[in-house]
């Protein structure tokens, strides 16, 4: 410890002592006009490792807060896209400024066969609506996978659920080498499996469709996604891992991994095996996150690539998984009625043993034109996805109900069995066509898609009611055959009318059919056999879903603006045919007009963006919603539907705001969304003496929710150190309608939750991260009869790595959450620590780390849900604490040459070569 405060003290007084000034000047052209976006950046003349880096302001400025630590000199560059490089050796100051004056770029003319010594590429470079960080300029530690890169990247976030965002905006797709990886747009497996430093870039875009990328569009999405090109030397490379782990209770953990780039292809390889709750992939220090229940898994994957998203390519995935989930869950609810108040404790357990094989296929065949300066160009794309699943399932409730006064209602006990197969084929065929030089384009695509499930089950439940001394009793199985297919056509036109304006008509059809076969028996006591058929609740049907949708957008760009508005005309048809009981046939149709339209603002180098959207959806009834027959599969809560349902009409307004204000690193975001529902289809319930439901569905107005989000973020870069600060604040308002016994009831919740995040790490020898966020809810009812609800829970993260000695590192995740609110029979507090002993072998290519989990003992699956009519507190089944010795061997070439396995102390090329 006296060597880990001693490390410490000497990183801060390294930081206090150093040679720190600022620099500033003005970037122009050779027309002596002012470059707004140049990336302007310092390295270190000893290793080329970067110092500090800056974006020039709207006036071409620049103004650099540098810590060259103790180097006396340092190389100065400036980076801007269409202007050759500026690279010029400076001498550190004596005094705190450096006034570079005016530096004038050069346009970049291209000559062929000319290869030119620039320095290592810039931390941070902007390319109007293009974010890109070299990765190589953010520490990473041993064994740090892409998504542990993530998040050592300014504004970039991933927060408790495992969503990404940057600057405040989430990330939708996630892509390697402008391709999707083993088929995901998630890209979950790239982010767990593919090593850090096998990564040189990371670009952080707006999001688009395949569509939108040929024809040139702009995105529309408001979300982003990211793209991995990773390291390639000359176009040959191979990287991989194998990783091992065994520990306490017979805990393990497997994986193995190859990835190898040639000339363009991709092709990788990922397998592993592991009791610890782990998906598709190896982590030596699991994070601090609670996993409920018991998951045994195994997985194997292969991935080939060719081609990128602007050439013909083929990408096919094949992946296979096995898993087996065991579930237990015990339960306090205090349940809030008109005239009714009760309180139900509920124990359950249950597991699902599965396994499911994916393969998948994405074709894009580009056909040039035969002038090889026009525009005019061909996509033919085809997406073909297959899946089969078989599914074994096993669960079991034992619940007990009481009165506020304690006088015992009900008791209640389930158990239910289930085997299915399940079986999905996906095809998508589309052609786009590029006509002209006004970016018009032709767009036809036609999806089709077939599905069938075969199930069989048990089904035992018995129902004991105090008040009338009686028993309600369901002893049962099941045969399900299932089958579907859907057929959809879909066309777009854009064509430009004349300067800026556009026209973008649209077609769509859709037919949907649907069969469903679902043979209920009862168990027969004279024949002793599940002989009974239950002709109540068995189904044999035939259900056509014809939909036909039309519309016309149109579009006008004025200078930095974009005004967009297109209406759409909808039929929908729906017959529904079922040969046991004629009552739950209905035919129908609805037809109505929707709108939508957004103004867009976004300045010329694409550092700020406005967006105002206005959208109203349909919302159709669902089959059960509509049918007038009783439902009585569930005996304790009796399902009626209602063939006079309305849709339910939305109306959504929406408010996005984005601003990188490149000069100081600082991002501002805002984001607020407004909804409004009108004839909104809502459960309406009667719980009568017993405790039974009677549920239907009604129309409701009232129904309306209003949400916001703002944040800042910072980042701060010298040659040994990164720090990001981010600050957010979300909230949200909800207004509510229901109907319980006959009364409508509105419930009004709001929630504010403020959030704050920091990271920092220095000189590979130290790496911090720590968040802290705490939500205050507070929910109130129109009615007496329920009183308010007030609390708040709070979160703590902690995440660190420090090294020492040589060879050696400690590394600890730590995660505090407590609830206020949570019943006297939960903790309302979770402390949950994990830590690592490790230490860096064979020349880093090699970690032995001792792992431990839970090492207080202190986590649980203590959890509070709130609705308009209940407050529950769970409590689930959790991994619980081991520890575990890990062992992972890492291996790897680029162009011939090892690659870099993580050694902090390894120094790196003082330039690169560039061929143009």
């Amino acid at each position: 410890m006296k060597k880990l405060v001693l490390l410490l003290t000497l990183c801060i007084s390294a930081s206090l002592f150093a040679q720190k000034f600022t620099l500033e000047g003005v970037v122009k052209d050779q027309s002596a006009n002012t470059l707004e976006g140049a990336t302007v950046y310092l390295q270190s003349i000893k290793d080329s490792i970067p110092i500090s880096y800056g974006i020039t302001n709207k006036n071409g400025e620049f103004s650099l807060q540098v810590n060259t630590e103790n180097d006396s000199k340092a190389i100065f560059n400036i980076a801007y896209l269409g202007y050759r490089p500026y690279r010029q050796d400076i001498t550190v100051p004596n005094g705190k400024e450096l006034n570079m004056g005016a530096i004038t770029l050069n346009d970049q003319v291209e000559e062929l066969n000319v290869v030119s010594i620039i320095g290592k590429a810039p931390p941070v470079l902007i390319k109007k609506d293009t974010i890109e960080y070299n990765a190589d300029s953010f520490k990473t530690m041993p064994n740090d996978k892409v998504e542990d890169l993530l998040k050592k990247l300014p504004g970039v976030e991933i927060d408790l659920d495992g969503i990404i965002t940057v600057n405040g905006v989430t990330v939708e797709a996630i892509n390697v080498d402008g391709m999707r990886f083993f088929g995901e747009k998630n890209g979950s497996i790239a982010l767990k499996n593919i090593p850090s430093n096998a990564v040189s870039k990371v670009q952080v875009t707006d999001y688009k469709t395949d569509m939108q990328k040929f024809t040139g569009e702009e995105s529309d999405s408001g979300t982003k996604e990211i793209n991995l090109k990773i390291k390639k030397g000359q176009n040959k490379a191979y990287f991989g891992d194998v990783n091992l782990g065994y520990g306490t209770d017979e805990k393990y953990q497997a994986n193995a991994n190859l990835f190898q780039l040639i000339d363009g292809k991709q092709l990788g390889v990922i397998m592993g095996t592991n009791n610890i709750n782990m998906s598709r992939g190896f982590n030596s220090l699991p994070d601090a996150d609670s996993s409920n229940g018991y998951i045994e898994s195994d997985f194997l994957g292969t991935n080939f690539s060719k081609g990128k998203w602007n050439e013909t390519r083929v990408n096919a995935d094949y992946r296979y998984s096995n898993q087996s989930i065991d579930r237990a869950q015990k339960s306090y609810t205090e349940n809030f009625l008109p005239d009714l108040n009760y309180i139900t404790n509920a124990t359950s357990s249950g597991f699902n043993d599965s396994d499911r094989h994916d393969v998948g296929s994405d074709l894009k065949f580009l056909i040039e034109p035969k002038n090889k300066s026009s525009r005019n160009n061909v996509q033919l794309s085809n997406v073909t996805n297959f899946n089969t699943s078989n599914n074994d399932s096993y669960s079991m409730v034992d619940r007990t109900s009481e009165y506020a006064n304690g006088d015992l209602v009900s008791t209640y006990f389930s158990e239910s069995n289930s085997s299915s197969s399940n079986y999905n084929f996906n095809n998508d065929f589309s052609v786009t066509s590029r006509v002209g030089k006004k970016r018009d384009y032709f767009n036809i695509g036609l999806s089709t898609t077939f599905d069938k499930q075969d199930a069989e089950g048990s089904n035992y439940s018995k129902n004991d009611l105090e008040n009338s001394n009686t028993s309600v009793v369901q002893d049962q199985i099941s045969n399900n055959n299932n089958s579907g297919a859907r057929i959809n056509l879909n066309a777009r036109w854009s064509k430009e009318l004349f300067n800026n304006f556009r026209i973008i008509p649209r077609y769509n059809a859709t037919v949907n059919s649907q069969k469903d076969k679902k043979f209920i028996y009862d168990y027969n006591e004279n024949t002793e056999n599940y002989d009974d058929f239950n002709d109540q609740i068995s189904i044999d049907s035939r259900y056509i879903n014809t939909t036909i949708r039309p519309s016309l957008g149109l579009r006008y760009d004025y200078k930095e603006f974009r005004f967009e508005l297109e209406g759409s005309y909808t039929n929908t048809f729906r017959n529904y045919e079922d040969n046991i009981i004629e009552a739950r046939n209905f035919k129908n149709e609805f037809v109505y007009v929707t709108y939508s339209g957004r103004i867009r603002y976004r300045d010329e180098k694409g550092y700020k963006n406005i967006t105002f959207d206005y959208d109203q959806n349909v919302n159709l009834p669902s089959i059960s919603q509509l049918q007038p027959i009783a439902d009585v599969s569930n005996i304790t809560n009796i399902r009626t539907g209602n063939p006079f349902l309305e849709p339910a009409i939305s109306h959504e307004v929406g408010l996005r705001y984005q601003n990188n204000i490149a000069f100081n690193n600082i991002n501002v975001t805002a984001n607020a969304k407004a909804e409004f529902v009108q004839d909104k289809i809502i459960n309406s319930t009667i719980t009568d003496s017993d405790l039974i439901r009677y549920t239907t569905y009604e129309n409701i107005n009232g129904d309306y929710s209003i949400s916001g989000n703002t944040g800042i973020s910072k980042s701060y870069f010298s040659k040994n150190t990164n720090f990001n600060i981010n600050l957010r604040l979300n909230g949200d308002y909800n207004n509510i309608k229901s109907i319980q016994n006959a009364i409508k009831i509105t419930t009004k919740t709001n929630t504010l939750r403020p959030s704050l995040s920091l990271s920092y790490s220095y000189n590979k020898k130290i790496d911090i991260s720590t968040s802290y966020s705490y939500a205050m809810t507070n929910t109130k009812y129109d009615t007496n009869t329920f009183s308010e609800n007030d609390y708040f829970v709070q979160n703590v993260r902690l995440e660190s790595s420090v090294f020492f000695l040589k060879d050696a590192f400690f590394t600890n995740k730590v995660s505090y959450r407590y609830n206020s609110r949570v019943g006297d029979d939960f903790d309302g507090a979770a402390v949950f620590w994990n830590a690592g002993l490790g230490i860096q072998l064979w020349d880093n290519k090699a970690t032995l780390t001792a792992v431990g989990y839970d090492i207080l003992g202190k986590n649980n699956g203590y959890n509070r849900s709130i609705s308009e009519t209940s407050i529950q507190d769970v409590e689930n089944r959790i991994l619980e604490q081991y520890f575990m010795l890990t062992f992972v061997y890492k291996f790897g070439r680029f162009a011939g040459q090892n690659m870099n396995m993580g050694d902090r102390n390894q120094n790196r090329p003082g330039g690169g070569f560039r061929r143009r």
